[in-house]
């Protein structure tokens, strides 16, 4: 792979608009709404349709599928396109899709419909984060970003929070329908307050290159290397949430609580330290470091069933620290637009690669080794984390 660029960040603006910051975030809190709604919806929907849970797998999936299969193409289009009409692309036909989904469709056009949020939620995660370090002061950059990457643990808080009050009083079309209003209003949001896109002579590339530009994307550690660890969060954290809290004991309830605010307590605190006190290739060796240690200290804390819920807690504030620090890579290794594009556009691919990959080699752990041996792949995920930095920040010097 080649060095990372580290030429001083350009059109960095003398003072963040917060305003602008917010906004983008909200956009991928709806953005992250797209699996919040249906995860959580899942067995009335299921129940809706009289569908198989594979098939309702599906639909849950989808999204997450498109942006594997397309994440880095939107990266490398978005430039040529313009990051703020990308965004509104999004946004737009987000709100489309959830209103189609109001109406109660057959069940082979919701899947349609999935198929397009996945499409908008892939515009949204490669647009917005390059927005937010637009719109960031240098000083604020890592802090921004740190706000950015809480946006799918919000999002599944929320709708932990207030979905049993729509179901029962709105019914699933009242789910979808709240969505559609929360896209249409933050387009509205996005065209009123977020600046236009800047004349670019930047031109499409072919669909004859697109092959050849991911490899050239993964060869360079700059907009290779957050992706890559992002891929060691995303392949961890989702499946710790599902898994841990069932081997707690009575503990259950309130650790399935804790731990996603943990994560996200981790996450945005990663923005503030990597901004003041710790450079983030420094950060995230370190955020792996703590989450192998603290794999290990689980680990034997199952084995003895005892001090399991603290150490599931801890863990995840470790995992969280290490996906804040991923994307605080981004703003820090890439100093131009169209790579901090195709580094999120990379994020967006490896980071559903990940959560695609973690639950099922996770549960084929726990039925091969035993509980005790659930922490296992957390802790071979975080030792290639460090890895994969050492090994980037060797090529650089």
């Amino acid at each position: 792979m080649s060095s990372v660029n580290t030429s001083l960040p350009n059109n960095s603006p003398p003072s963040t608009h917060w305003l602008c910051v917010i906004i983008l975030w909200h956009c991928g809190v709806l953005a992250a709404m797209q699996f919040a709604k249906v995860s959580f919806a899942f067995q009335a929907l299921q129940a809706t349709y009289g569908a198989t849970p594979t098939a309702m797998g599906w639909i849950l999936s989808t999204v997450g599928l498109v942006g594997l299969v397309l994440g880095v193409t939107a990266g490398l289009y978005a430039p040529a396109l313009g990051y703020r009409r990308l965004l509104l692309i999004g946004m737009g036909l987000g709100a489309c899709m959830a209103l189609l989904q109001s109406l109660m469709l057959p069940f082979p056009l919701l899947w349609f419909t999935r198929f397009g949020e996945g499409i908008s939620q892939l515009a949204v995660v490669v647009a917005a984060p390059t927005l937010i370090i637009r719109q960031s002061a240098p000083q604020h950059r890592s802090i921004a970003l740190g706000l950015w990457s809480t946006f799918v643990g919000v999002a599944f808080a929320v709708m932990a929070t207030i979905g049993n009050w729509v179901l029962t009083h709105l019914q699933l079309s009242g789910l979808f329908m709240g969505h559609a209003a929360g896209m249409g209003l933050l387009w509205l949001a996005v065209l009123a307050f977020i600046p236009k896109d800047e004349a670019t002579t930047q031109a499409s590339p072919q669909l004859a290159d697109v092959f050849m530009l991911h490899i050239r994307l993964y060869r360079q550690w700059a907009t290779a290397l957050p992706s890559l660890c992002f891929f060691c969060y995303t392949v961890t954290a989702i499946a710790l949430m599902t898994f841990v809290p069932q081997h707690v004991g009575t503990h259950r309830n309130w650790v399935a609580f804790v731990m996603p605010l943990m994560s996200m307590l981790g996450t945005f605190s990663a923005g503030w330290l990597a901004q003041s006190l710790i450079a983030p290739t420094r950060l995230v060796q370190l955020a792996f470091s703590g989450l192998a240690v603290a794999s290990l200290g689980l680990g034997i804390c199952l084995a003895q069933g005892t001090l399991v819920a603290p150490l599931a807690v801890l863990l995840m504030y470790v995992v969280g620290l290490a996906g804040g620090s991923s994307f605080a890579l981004i703003p820090y290794l890439c100093k131009q637009s169209d790579m901090q594009a195709r580094a999120a556009g990379a994020v967006a691919q490896m980071g559903n690669l990940g959560s695609t990959m973690g639950s099922p080699l996770f549960a084929l752990t726990i039925s091969s080794l035993g509980a005790s041996f659930l922490v296992l792949p957390a802790f071979c995920f975080a030792l290639l984390g460090i890895a994969l930095v050492r090994i980037g920040t060797q090529a650089n010097n």
